[in-house]
């Protein structure tokens, strides 16, 4: 379309400043999320034969990877919820303290449908559900997704623990270390 009053077009210059405002203000307000180690706490023999997750660099300047090994006994699925507890780490006192940032999902609407920690399962090939019985390997997960929230600190860890939803019973625990980057 054509202004009549000038020979550009009616809406190519405004939009690109636009847009690139727009894109400024999102990586302004969002957070990057760098993985520094993982422990992996708690498993449920009962449930889980092994599980394994490690940290490293993909490259010499590359992003840091998390890696996830995982064998389980029985199937993953809307049967089991996931507990994911943010926590800072409180430098005076060498403690990491529980923020109330809180999240709780079921198995399936984390990978199928959450908008946060879901694509960077499902980037990484975790893509049905339920998850069936076997090793389930999820390489190269990159935590660096912007996060669109804020937090007042600048390291802590994210508290990972499943539990089976009829019985409330323990399959794992697993804790990420992380740099928070504004």
């Amino acid at each position: 379309m054509y202004c009549s009053s000038c020979s550009d077009t009616m809406f190519e210059r405004p939009v690109i400043p636009f847009l690139i405002f727009i894109c400024c203000l999102y990586s302004y307000n969002c957070i990057i999320v760098v993985p520094e180690r993982i422990l992996v706490r708690d498993v449920n023999e009962n449930y889980v034969k092994y599980a394994t997750a490690t940290v490293r660099r993909s490259s010499k300047r590359g992003e840091y990877v998390v890696n996830v090994d995982i064998y389980t006994k029985v199937v993953i699925g809307n049967n089991v919820t996931v507990h994911i507890n943010l926590f800072e780490y409180n430098s005076k006192y060498n403690q990491y303290v529980r923020t109330p940032m809180v999240f709780q999902y079921k198995w399936c609407e984390l990978v199928l449908h959450d908008q946060w920690f879901g694509p960077i399962l499902r980037k990484n090939g975790l893509t049905r559900c339920p998850t069936p019985v076997g090793r389930t390997t999820l390489s190269n997960l990159t935590l660096s997704g912007s996060f669109p929230f804020q937090v007042p600190f600048n390291r802590g860890k994210f508290e990972t623990i499943w539990k089976r939803e009829a019985t409330n019973e323990l399959l794992g625990c697993i804790e990420t270390f992380i740099t928070i980057l504004k």
